[in-house]
């Protein structure tokens, strides 16, 4: 007997220290060349920045991996718990593996075939941590025991609520959302202490198989994996019978990140640019900074509306272009029964820029006012002739072809088009031809007092290019120069009233170089005409001659005085506008003269924070003060105390009373000038208007510069532009030439109008 047990005794023994040596083997194999995990005492996930609007609506984020940190000081206890019953009942009772439910899942797993179970996993929260962090997702053995290995080692060097805080900003949820700051944004628009138990649930459900529980795809299994975490909170008594009960009756809605930015992107593009100039694009990208930028929603939305207005206004004055492409029609399909063609259709390459426009292709022509279409969805609509009547051929840029009498003038069966429905959401579709416009332009509006950057619109869409015209694109400004070169006469003590020849000159270039021989748009001469009218009727002699009195070096000064053009040759020419500038530099310089002639640069960000919520840049210095306690504060009310007093303290350009003349001969543009098409909007909106149109030379560049002012003093100033990428003439129809008063102009006024219309209803709210 005690020999038995002698025996029994040594085999244990052995065993234990059999076992033992190959985990101490194991221990040392698998351990070595593990990374240093000591960094994740201090570590700082990547983490999304923010960018706001000058009221705080949220615009664009910039992201590697969507995830916004906060510390588990800050996550709900609920959420915290729905995680530990969900993921690791044990956490806070193991050292980083739990040995109990390895062994039941050793158990499970080892004859799930058997019994026909599913195969079931252990890894705690630290072992996921571990495995995020510093192992890795290989599937085999040893990687579980690296990361039980590392598991153990976490336990020992932080805290439990270290690791909950690691765990809970770095672990995926699905639809990009890294944390659970980021997810309850995604699924539910909500913040954390917003959440109610059965969206806890539903976050604590995602982390085993994000995409198996997808709220929409599929739901059903998503709601009963959020009843068992609701059923396991219930178990561990975080929540009574009836909060389980009640939650588990709530139905699974979520929004999917229903937050709806406003829509900037070239605005937003050129922030970017220029924190990645400051910051570098690493930090952008993971450094969690909230961005808040001088945007004005309203204004920019009035922006891009205006000149995509202007720009298919154009478009569509110079006519159709063709169909995108053709398909072959059978002539079962001709009749709309078959659908066969709705096939083809749907091959055919999504067009950038293309927005809300559909597809669709021409059935058959029912007769001289109709064409019946059909879309990808293998519906059918009719388009009427009075849709369609725009697309006239066209001989040449100023030569119009045939008017469009019946719609085959313009189609023919098998012609792949883009619609537009013109009809209100509760009302049947009625389909007009569409096409995206070749021509391209910018939109830039600025705060005149204090240069910031309200509303930037790039192009007709940011799909097509993120080229941004109002930045990047050096265009002639034409004829919108010639306020610098009346500037300069009133600074050599001319008046409005000081009469200046608009008569022929002709100046030699030089030997072999010709004679510059400038003409007036119209080929006519008024002879001696005050100042103020050589801006109002933009007259070029008149101008040249002004240029020639007082001399180009006054001229070349009060341009790079105002930043419109840095090395302006001193060449008459120039002073009609014949040297590239950009629309941003325009629009500042003509918001320097309305301000009275103070210097100002203009602002895209206000201020920025980082992750922790302090001041890391100010737009200007002198802020230093306001902003001492490292707060968000008000800015309106920052603007009506604190910058009054700033503007006062900016270096004075011109003399105010100098800056005063020319701005009042900026409004009789309006009154009586090649601006007059706007009178109407001052009476109607009470606001002052004035501004200055520009062409180039063969009319390849359209631009209007001008500002509203509102009875409360506060004054915008406006420069569009307008013009093909590789600069061409912009053409005529019927004769009449694409000056600045028929291609920029009128995106001014629809920008005023769209602007006082968002305004009031404003203010209406407000009331």
């Amino acid at each position: 007997m005690f020999k038995r047990l002698l025996r029994i005794l040594t085999i244990l023994v052995f065993g234990l220290s059999s076992a033992g040596a190959i985990l101490f083997f194991l221990f040392f194999y698998f351990g070595r060349g593990l990374p240093d995990y000591q960094f994740l005492r201090d570590y700082r996930p990547a983490v999304v920045s923010r960018l706001y609007t000058n009221d705080y609506q949220f615009v664009k984020e910039f992201a590697r991996e969507k995830r916004i940190f906060v510390s588990i000081d800050h996550i709900p206890p609920l959420l915290i718990q729905a995680f530990l019953s969900a993921e690791d009942k044990n956490f806070y009772y193991h050292a980083g593996v739990d040995v109990v439910s390895v062994g039941r899942a050793f158990i499970t797993n080892t004859f799930k075939g058997a019994w026909g179970g599913k195969a079931i996993g252990a890894s705690t929260i630290t072992q996921q941590v571990a495995k995020n962090f510093l192992v890795g997702n290989e599937r085999s053995f040893g990687r579980k025991i690296r990361e039980a290995i590392m598991s153990m080692r976490l336990e020992s060097a932080l805290t439990k609520e270290r690791i909950l805080e690691l765990y809970l900003n770095q672990i995926y949820l699905g639809m990009g959302s890294y944390g659970v700051v980021a997810a309850a944004q995604t699924y539910f628009n909500k913040t954390l202490d917003q959440l109610t138990i059965a969206e806890c649930a539903f976050l604590a459900s995602l982390p085993k198989a994000p995409a198996t529980y997808h709220p929409i795809r599929e739901q059903k299994r998503a709601k009963a994996r959020r009843d068992w975490v609701i059923g396991r909170l219930l178990d561990d008594k975080i929540i009574s019978l009836e909060q389980a009960e009640e939650a588990q009756k709530e139905s699974l809605k979520v929004v999917l990140d229903a937050q709806t930015p406003v829509v900037a992107d070239f605005f937003a593009e050129e922030v970017r640019r220029e924190l990645i100039q400051r910051y570098g694009e690493d930090v952008i990208y993971t450094g969690g900074f909230s961005i808040f930028t001088t945007l004005d929603a309203s204004l920019q939305t009035a922006a891009d509306k205006s000149l995509k207005k202007g720009l298919i206004e154009y478009d569509r004055r110079h006519g159709w272009r063709g169909p995108v492409t053709k398909i072959t029609l059978k002539d079962i399909d001709k009749t709309g029964i078959s659908a066969g063609w709705a096939v083809d259709l749907g091959k055919v390459p999504t067009m950038a820029g293309g927005g809300v426009a559909r597809f669709a292709v021409v059935l058959n022509i029912v007769s001289n006012t109709e064409a019946k279409i059909g879309l990808n969805d293998g519906t059918t609509h009719s388009l009427k002739l009075e849709n369609v009547q725009w697309a006239k051929a066209w001989k040449s840029d100023s030569v119009q072809g045939p008017e469009v009498k019946k719609v085959s003038d313009a189609l023919s069966a098998g012609d792949v088009i883009l619609v537009l429905n013109k009809a209100a959401p509760d009302q049947l579709p009625i389909y007009e031809l569409h096409q995206i416009p070749a021509i391209s332009g910018a939109v830039v509006a600025m705060d005149a007092d204090t240069g910031q950057v309200l509303a930037m619109s790039g192009g007709y869409s940011f799909e097509i290019s993120q080229f941004n015209c109002a930045t990047q694109a050096w265009r002639q400004p034409g004829s919108a120069f010639k306020p610098f070169v009346y500037l300069a006469a009133l600074e050599k003590g001319y008046t409005s009233e000081t009469l200046i020849d608009d008569a022929p000159i002709e100046v030699s270039l030089g030997p072999g170089l010709g004679i510059y021989a400038p003409k007036n748009i119209t080929r006519r001469f008024y002879g001696p005409s005050p100042l103020r009218t050589g801006i109002e009727k933009s007259y070029n002699l008149m101008t040249v001659h002004l240029a020639h009195a007082i001399g180009m070096k006054a001229v070349q000064d009060m341009a790079k005085r105002f930043g419109v053009v840095d090395n302006m040759p001193l060449q008459l020419a120039a002073s009609l506008g014949a040297r590239e500038t950009t629309v941003m530099r325009l629009t500042s310089a003509y918001a320097m003269i309305i301000n009275g002639g103070k210097k100002i640069q203009p602002m895209l960000i206000r201020q920025v924070h980082d992750r922790l919520g302090q001041i890391v840049f100010l737009s200007n210095p002198s802020y230093d003060g306001i902003f001492a306690s490292n707060t968000l504060l008000n800015w309106h009310e920052v603007e009506k105390t604190a910058l009054p007093e700033l503007v006062d303290q900016r270096e004075q350009l011109i003399k105010p009373e100098i800056a005063e003349v020319m701005t009042a001969m900026l409004e009789a543009v309006v009154q009586r000038g090649t601006g007059r098409k706007l009178q109407p909007l001052m009476a109607e909106y009470n606001v002052t208007i004035g501004g200055k149109t520009g062409s180039t030379n063969e009319c390849k560049d359209s631009w209007f510069v001008g500002f509203i002012r509102k009875p409360d003093g506060k004054t915008i100033v406006v420069g569009i532009f307008v013009g093909f990428p590789t600069p061409r003439s912009l053409g005529a129809v019927n004769g009449l030439e694409e000056t600045g008063s028929r291609g920029a102009l009128p995106i001014f006024e629809t920008f005023v109008k769209e602007s006082m219309k968002k305004q009031n209803i404003a203010e209406e709210k407000k009331i």
